[in-house]
C-alpha cells in the first residue's frame, strides 16, 4: 500500500508530494522525509516524477 506525503523535491528547494510505501520511511525516489515535514498541510500540487516513474512501474510489474 502506499501513499502520498508531502516532502522537499530530491534536488532541494521546493515541496512536492512523494510516494511513499507504509513499510518505509522514504519515498519511491529515495528522499528520506521528516515526519514533521509529512504531518503538516502544505499547499502544493507538484508531485516528484521520480516517485511517479517509480509506481508506475510497479503498477505495470504487478499487472504482469
Amino acid at each position: 500500500m502506499y501513499e502520498m506525503k508531502v516532502g522537499l523535491a530530491s534536488g532541494g528547494g521546493e515541496l512536492v508530494w512523494h510516494v511513499v510505501s507504509r513499510q518505509h520511511d522514504s519515498s519511491l525516489c529515495g528522499t528520506a522525509l521528516l515526519a514533521a515535514a509529512t504531518s503538516a498541510t502544505h499547499n502544493t500540487d507538484r508531485h516528484c516524477a521520480p516517485c511517479m516513474v517509480r509506481l508506475q512501474q510497479l503498477m505495470d510489474a504487478a499487472q504482469d
